[in-house]
């Protein structure tokens, strides 16, 4: 199944053969826990989206058309997943008054080969950049996710957030604009976090 597309693929699945869902989820589960990690912040909510995600793609595989790359389809589902949790958390924090989200440390180096100086340095940009992703509101915080870590076009982020086209090019320079501001004098070399992608 390795050598078939991911819309070849799709339609085995769309005939009612599941069996090429774990080729898919080979393919994509690093990207969607990706983007569901720097999104929500917290490993075990992008573990859960991730298995959440891959069991929507299977359950509504039908409406699946290929009028967008599957990448896109697939990241709309995990995009909306991520709004629907960030929503419940606001719901539930507004209601108990206390912080549902957790801020957990990006994950430790696993090499053991690397040198420590190699995984402190990753281990601080990857806090910065986080740091300046969380201070963004959540739909500005998606736009530069989906643009500058998952490489979509701006006509298939305008898909996966349901907005125009141009209403993504503005959040992505208000986005910009705001952490080239918020970073100016920052020593640990905030703005470098801008160019990661």
């Amino acid at each position: 199944m390795k050598h078939l597309s991911d819309e070849e693929l799709m339609s085995v699945v769309q005939a009612g053969d599941f069996s090429p869902a774990s080729e898919l989820y080979d393919r994509y589960s690093g990207r969607i826990y990706n983007f569901a990690y720097r999104f929500l912040k917290n490993s075990e909510s992008a573990e859960d989206a991730t298995q959440e995600v891959f069991m929507k793609m299977i359950k509504h595989a039908n409406q699946f058309h290929g009028d967008a790359r599957f990448a896109t389809w697939l990241l709309t589902i995990t995009a909306n997943h991520c709004r629907d949790y960030l929503r419940k958390a606001e719901n539930k924090v507004t209601k108990e008054g206390e912080d549902v989200l957790i801020t957990l440390p990006a994950p430790a180096e696993r090499s053991p080969h690397r040198n420590l100086e190699r995984q402190q340095v990753k281990k601080m940009n990857e806090k910065i950049i986080q740091e300046a992703l969380m201070l963004l509101p959540p739909d500005q915080r998606e736009v530069v996710l989906l643009s500058r870590f998952q490489g979509l076009t701006y006509a298939e982020i305008a898909q996966v957030a349901g907005c125009s086209e141009s209403a993504v090019k503005t959040r992505v320079f208000r986005a910009i604009d705001f952490l080239r501001k918020a970073f100016a004098g920052d020593s640990r070399g905030g703005n470098q976090c801008l160019n990661v992608g």
